[in-house]
């Protein structure tokens, strides 16, 4: 089975490449078809994912969460089922094609990486509390990575729409007011699911306090996350009373969340944690 793993991977990931071409030629003036061929290599590409995912669990019997690639592998799983109730809006779907771009992006940072992963088993996940929270957090982190993704949309199209332009690969991207909607709908769909997340956590670290130590609190992870989640509370609230609308929503999200992915990734990088939270004090 292991080698069926890295097949289904890499085919996955070349899938969702080609998707994203095909997105490109689709947003230049492509017709219907070049989007069908688009909408197909993507669930193609999914589909592929998803059994990378199922074999690591029926293989390992560890549910595939810890690994850097089965990290990404399931974040773009998440954010193309996100996409999914966007296909029935035909005003939407060049919105879809726009989103294939980063996550084709991913696939190839988890192609240049997951050799080794594939291989390692992921870390054991201590209760089905710390499963949960880990799991409704990815859909949340999922759900912000589309809105900020849907904020560089916005403001990809209101240059596009300074510039009279109508070509290009944003002339086909939905209204302003479109976007702005499908902005604040994601982030209404995130906040609360993160929110939510978080107090599974905190109920985890009643169940686990010999393991995290008497600072758990105190660790860049759960600091992070805090500031997170006030940051896509000013967003929530700053849209549904009018201070944040539209190009002052879509830049304070997406420079909001560039900042907060550079910190993590930073604080990832240099192992700046003082838990891991699968299992071992880090």
């Amino acid at each position: 089975m292991e080698w069926g793993i890295g097949l289904f991977f890499y085919t996955g990931a070349a899938l969702y490449v080609l998707a994203a071409l095909m997105a490109v030629l689709y947003l230049q003036g492509g017709s219907q078809l070049t989007l069908g061929w688009t909408t197909g290599l993507t669930a193609a590409g999914a589909l592929c994912l998803t059994l990378v995912l199922g074999l690591r669990w029926a293989v390992f019997h560890r549910v595939p969460l810890t690994t850097p690639a089965d990290s990404i592998n399931l974040m773009v799983l998440l954010c193309t089922a996100i996409t999914i109730p966007m296909e029935r809006k035909e005003a939407l779907r060049p919105l879809i094609c726009f989103y294939l771009h980063p996550l084709a992006l991913l696939c190839v940072i988890t192609a240049l990486m997951a050799h080794g992963d594939l291989r390692t088993p992921p870390r054991e996940l201590r209760s089905s509390m710390l499963a949960l929270h880990v799991g409704m957090a990815f859909l949340a982190y999922a759900l912000f990575f589309m809105a900020s993704m849907t904020s560089l949309a916005y403001i990809a199209k209101a240059r596009h729409l300074k510039r009279h332009s109508t070509t290009g690969l944003f002339h086909r991207l939905p209204s302003l007011e479109q976007l702005d909607h499908t902005l604040y709908r994601l982030i209404r769909a995130g906040y609360p699911l993160f929110g939510v997340t978080l107090a599974v956590g905190l109920m985890w670290t009643h169940t686990d306090r010999a393991l995290l130590g008497t600072h758990w609190y105190l660790a860049p992870k759960i600091l992070l996350s805090l500031a997170m989640a006030a940051f896509f509370s000013m967003a929530f609230h700053g849209r549904r009373k009018g201070i944040l609308r539209g190009p002052k929503l879509a830049n304070f999200v997406f420079v909001g969340f560039s900042v907060f992915l550079a910190v993590y990734v930073v604080t990832a990088l240099l192992h700046l944690r003082e838990y891991n939270f699968w299992g071992n004090p880090g």
